[in-house]
């Protein structure tokens, strides 16, 4: 991989092609535009100054992703606090969507962010993502037999979180 030698135009179109992926992700994390973006941008730091440590360069994606999820955890780890819906956020999709599809995203994303941050992880990847069972085992390093049990427990978890408000979001 010539980004591994440092070649400035390689490493550009990784972060081009990779930087929409990474921002869904901590965005999904975090709920909060501006601190996404932070974290979007110190994952690419993070990851093209340790990029001469990636054995196998056609693991690209999956190691980029585990490096967004660490950054996102070193951060809530230094804020000691629990993720919030911000304002901004709400307000953000409530321009692109109708109110009863707003009203049920931020349902479903108050939901997530009630989750433990794997469960709300593995839900992201799989399903605002469309990752592999595979993919998802590589970046977050668990072994791929285990992901399709933990996935289940966690879509397990937010329908839990979710009982009582299927008319919301049935309607």
């Amino acid at each position: 991989m010539r980004a591994q030698y440092g070649d400035e135009e390689a490493i550009s179109r990784l972060i081009t092609v990779h930087k929409g992926l990474i921002f869904t992700i901590v965005i999904r994390m975090v709920a909060n535009r501006d601190l996404a973006a932070d974290l979007t941008h110190d994952t690419f730091v993070r990851a093209f100054r340790k990029i001469k440590d990636l054995r196998t360069p056609a693991q690209f994606r999956p190691w980029i992703c585990a490096i967004a999820r660490r950054i996102v955890l070193d951060h809530f780890r230094s804020e000691k606090r629990k993720p919030t819906v911000s304002l901004e956020t709400v307000a953000d999709i409530a321009m692109a969507a109708d109110l009863a599809a707003i009203r049920k995203r931020k349902i479903i994303q108050e939901a997530l962010l009630l989750l433990p941050e794997r469960d709300r992880m593995l839900l992201v990847l799989v399903y605002y993502q469309g990752y592999s069972h595979r993919e998802i085992g590589q970046a977050m390093k668990i072994p791929e037999a285990n992901v399709r049990v933990y996935v289940q427990r966690a879509r397990d978890r937010l329908r839990g979180l979710l009982k009582g408000r299927e008319h919301e979001l049935l309607s």
